[in-house]
């Protein structure tokens, strides 16, 4: 049945690998041509390096090392293409209204970023993002590169493909020694887990197998080739598989699933019918590309439990988290009411996240995640491109999927059938993800790769016409060609500027993370230093609010340098560190205001400035704060939704003894997140200096009584139990808010106290054994566990910053993980 189906019969005592199958290629000799061949050398190169590119460090995401890979790859190559153009006089563009609309979504994506609140982060940002405009149109660049470069030498698909598999199998062989060997293995110092991966995230490890897949079943099903290389192909398919299997996304398995429904339903149409009766259907029926579709509802349906096989279950964690579909239309709508046409701009839809949060978020274990997109990449575009930008992409994938409607019914066989019927379904596979997961940068990359490739092939094929602009058009064309040629040449290079200037900048922000991280503030100079570097080259705010938070790091140093010293000598003050304290103070609020300016809207900034005015607020420092309660009211203008906010508010009011304030604040916070134990704990704080923790108790009681089912309620009645030294009725709340939430690690850690006060030393112990497996890294935890061992008490030789009254402390003593 297969047979009848394929245009191209597989011929096992082949003497060639792939007979009449390859145009010839024009040969490249000329000067000119020469450039183009280089160009797509580069290019190529780009495709083969950047999923296996990363930066070594773990204080950057991976995709900043692949963001300037592709960016460099993509605009260097273009560069030399345009200077060879340049060189011809020419330039030919495909006609079609596929091509038509991708011009006119780089249009409306280019007067969405002018419109924008900060038009410097939705055209370039730090220069990593995918959602910028930069990075948008920087793809479709590539995508027309790609198609001129492959339409007149078919042969340089091959070279693409197998920069494709090449990367692909040392991707294969990194993870297949993580998996069965070690995850230590190849860790390089950031690859922590069996799950991290070199492409990204873990399933756009599985889609780049994906890719793989349908190359692979096309290239053995559409040509012909020695035995050996076709063994070398199928042993292809079951690597890429067996990837996917691994990764285990059932979105991954359906969608392969569309893809291998929609060319079985290409083949039953294409093929003549044989027999009569059952026959004739069953006849019409490619048995390969039915088993493949088999083979991809199976694991769609059951791959859970088909992978178990292959895997441990804890050995891969995937923590891949996007915002469900229906908030995303929440947010959608709300933009759209106010922003209709052109949406809030490139690489904004964070901050339209921060405005329109749905609150039922904040309930849940995710309330502090900051989405900045929607559940897909491309249903994003109706909140940062708004109604126009949204329509047009809906138009180029109706475009683009007619097109690959119209060149299936193309009559042609061989090569050219091949890398038609494969670039099609492989770019449809890689757009219907983008309508349904959000994908890295490599993985859009490769989407305008494939893109590309299609075009190439439907302009070779002829299904669309190329139209050439300069010596072979019209009078104008002529004399227009060369000055927009050296235009784009100008707009090419200075784009290049940019990229270096934010690649310079984001290596010495880096370098600087590193330093501020090194024990005992260290690298707290070159830290500064590095920052200060930053902005000289990329004026950002995020390295204003670096400069901030290093100063902050050296007043904290000095204030307790200047403690000490009074603590000796109460009656000298040295006159010489308070200068040097208000100095860094008044520098630090430069900076967060130097920040503001570049962005008014990140609400980050105002945060920056309310830390380091509440510092000034607790060395007496005039209208500190005022300063920190108007940034923090800033702050919320913009996240408008944040409970935090509210608490950092709660707490600036407590400390200035201004209790009622800081009550209706903690009314506000409770009122976003009912769930949030740091508030109670300072309602519960509040209580207890008020001298009302007998009403406390009580009515935390009937709240109790009322809602039975709520472990925050228990938590807050055990701690003020415990205020009241109450210790059994403590032990008795807190285990009970325990039993309703296992994972309540301040519930147990003052549990865990309370049995120590009562001399239960062996039930203490195990309540902090329990307590360090889900908080190993908290020093404090660790050691109240070792004087519970050694029979002491928890806190015997305590030192600073921790004391023996966490009770007493303005945050919870151990992080909750949800």
């Amino acid at each position: 049945m297969d047979t009848s189906t394929t245009p191209v019969q597989s011929q096992e005592n082949t003497t060639s690998s792939i007979p009449n199958s390859i145009p010839d290629s024009t040969p490249i000799t000329t000067p000119d041509n020469k450039l183009e061949k280089i160009s797509f050398i580069i290019l190529l190169i780009t495709i083969f390096i950047s999923p296996l590119a990363f930066v070594h460090t773990n204080y950057a995401p991976i995709d900043t090392a692949k963001t300037i890979v592709i960016a460099f790859g993509i605009l260097i190559s273009c560069v030399i293409y345009a200077i060879s153009s340049l060189k011809e006089k020419k330039i030919t563009i495909p006609g079609h209204p596929l091509i038509i609309t991708g011009g006119l979504i780089i249009l409306s994506t280019v007067i969405s970023a002018l419109l924008s609140t900060n038009v410097q982060k939705s055209i370039i940002g730090q220069g990593f993002e995918v959602s910028t405009a930069s990075f948008l149109i920087l793809m479709f660049v590539a995508s027309f590169f790609i198609s001129r470069s492959v339409s007149k030498h078919k042969d340089r698909l091959l070279l693409i493909y197998g920069a494709f598999i090449t990367s692909f199998l040392i991707l294969v062989i990194f993870h297949i020694v993580r998996l069965f060997i070690d995850p230590s293995f190849f860790n390089f110092g950031i690859f922590n887990s069996a799950s991290s991966t070199l492409i990204g995230k873990w399933d756009d490890l599985g889609i780049f197998a994906g890719i793989l897949f349908i190359i692979s079943f096309f290239a053995t099903k559409l040509l012909s080739f020695k035995r050996n290389i076709k063994i070398l192909l199928y042993i292809l398919i079951v690597l890429s598989g067996f990837i996917m299997l691994v990764v285990n996304s059932s979105l991954l398995w359906i969608v392969l699933s569309v893809v291998f429904l929609a060319y079985g339903i290409f083949q039953f149409l294409q093929t003549p019918a044989s027999g009569t009766g059952l026959m004739k259907i069953i006849s019409r029926i490619s048995t390969s590309t039915l088993a493949f579709l088999i083979i991809c509802v199976l694991f769609a349906w059951q791959g859970n439990y088909i992978s178990s096989l292959f895997r441990t279950a804890p050995l891969i964690e995937q923590t891949n988290i996007s915002l469900p579909w229906q908030l995303t239309l929440d947010i959608t709508t709300d933009t759209i009411k106010q922003k209709p046409l052109f949406g809030a701009g490139p690489n904004r839809f964070g901050s339209e996240f921060l405005l329109h949060k749905p609150l039922v978020i904040n309930n849940t274990p995710f309330w502090n995640v900051e989405f900045n997109t929607g559940f897909a990449f491309l249903p994003s575009f109706f909140v940062t491109h708004g109604i126009v930008g949204g329509i047009l992409w809906i138009i180029f994938l109706v475009f683009f999927f007619s097109l690959g409607i119209k060149s299936l019914k193309h009559t042609r066989e061989g090569f050219s059938h091949f890398a038609m019927i494969s670039s099609f379904f492989s770019a449809s596979f890689l757009w219907i993800l983008s309508c349904v997961y959000n994908p890295s940068h490599v993985i859009i990359f490769f989407t305008f790769v494939m893109t590309g490739i299609f075009i190439a092939m439907l302009s070779s094929e002829m299904i669309i016409k190329d139209r050439t602009y300069g010596i072979e058009g019209n009078l104008l064309s002529k004399k227009l060609i060369m000055p927009f040629i050296i235009f784009s040449i100008a707009i090419l290079v200075i784009w290049v500027l940019m990229y270096i200037k934010k690649t310079v900048a984001i290596s010495y922000f880096q370098s600087g993370i590193s330093a501020l991280n090194l024990s005992q503030n260290q690298g707290i100079d070159k830290a500064l230093s590095d920052f200060k570097t930053s902005l000289a080259w990329d004026k950002s705010d995020i390295y204003y609010q670096a400069l901030s938070e290093a100063n902050i790091i050296k007043i904290t140093a000095l204030a307790q340098e200047l403690q000490a010293k009074n603590q000796k000598d109460p009656k000298t003050l040295d006159q010489g560190l308070v200068k040097k304290v208000s100095s860094l103070i008044e520098e630090a609020i430069s900076f967060t205001r130097n920040a503001i300016s570049i962005d008014p809207t990140n609400y980050y900034n105002y945060v920056a400035e309310a830390r380091i005015s509440e510092i000034a607020l607790s060395l007496k420092v005039p209208n500190a704060y005022e300063n920190a309660k108007t940034a923090y009211t800033n702050a919320l203008t913009f996240n408008p939704y944040n409970p935090s906010l509210y608490l950092s508010l709660a707490r600036m009011e407590t400390s200035q003894n201004k209790l009622d304030e800081a009550q209706k604040y903690i009314g506000n916070s409770l009122q976003l997140k009912s769930n949030y134990t740091e508030a109670i704990f300072l309602l519960s704080q509040i209580q207890v200096t008020q001298g009302k923790i007998k009403e406390a108790i009580v009515s935390t009681q009937v709240a109790t009584q009322i809602n039975p089912e709520n472990p925050l309620l228990f938590f807050q009645l055990g701690f003020l139990y415990y205020n009241d030294k109450n210790y059994q009725s403590a032990i008795d709340s807190l285990t009970k808010a325990i039993e309703l939430n296992n994972q309540y690690a301040n519930a147990r850690y003052f549990l865990g106290l309370s049995y120590a006060r009562l001399g239960k030393n062996a039930e203490a112990t195990a309540q902090f054994e329990e307590l360090i497996k889900t908080n190993p890294e908290n020093q404090e935890v660790a050691d109240i566990l070792s004087n519970l061992r050694s029979n002491r008490t928890p806190f015997s030789d305590v030192q600073p910053p921790i004391d023996n009254k966490p009770e007493s402390r303005k945050t919870l003593p151990v992080k909750e993980n949800n």
